[in-house]
């Protein structure tokens, strides 16, 4: 009686393990054929950012988090897309793209910046949600703020 029961558990247990496994990977392939390439887990989109085919991009981390009008500035996130969009500061104003790639995009700060959230917009049209790893400081170069 106790090893059917530690069999079915066993039998239990693999089918339950089998069907999540095969779910995410489901998952995973359906947004890997879409339009964006998305190297964060896919249950970290919401339902409707899963079907959309231009999901918005996140921005994990802006570095360095200031710098003065015409430095480097280097944008690490997700879902960038593989062709070039734009990214626009405070204020509306675009950066000159130095680099584009799906988790990392390199700007110079543009002339007329100010602080305040970053947008990037993918080359299919859709913006990051703003949040904490957005928000950008720019210096005046003259005082080092």
């Amino acid at each position: 009686m106790k090893t059917i029961f530690c069999a079915t558990i066993t039998v239990l247990f693999l089918l339950f393990l089998g069907s999540t496994i095969s779910g995410q990977a489901l998952r995973a392939f359906a947004l890997e054929g879409s339009s964006m390439n998305s190297d964060k887990p896919p249950e970290a989109l919401s339902d409707d950012d899963a079907k959309n085919p231009c999901p918005p991009s996140y921005i994990k981390l802006v570095s360095p988090r200031a710098a003065a009008v015409g430095a480097t500035v280097s944008l690490q996130g997700w879902r960038f897309g593989k062709d070039a969009g734009q990214v626009i500061f405070p204020n509306g104003v675009s950066a000159q793209i130095i680099s584009w790639r799906y988790q990392n995009i390199d700007v110079e700060v543009p002339i007329g910046a100010v602080s305040g959230n970053i947008t990037v917009i993918s080359a299919c049209g859709s913006e990051n949600r703003k949040g904490a790893g957005s928000w950008f400081n720019v210096m005046d170069k003259a005082k080092g703020q």
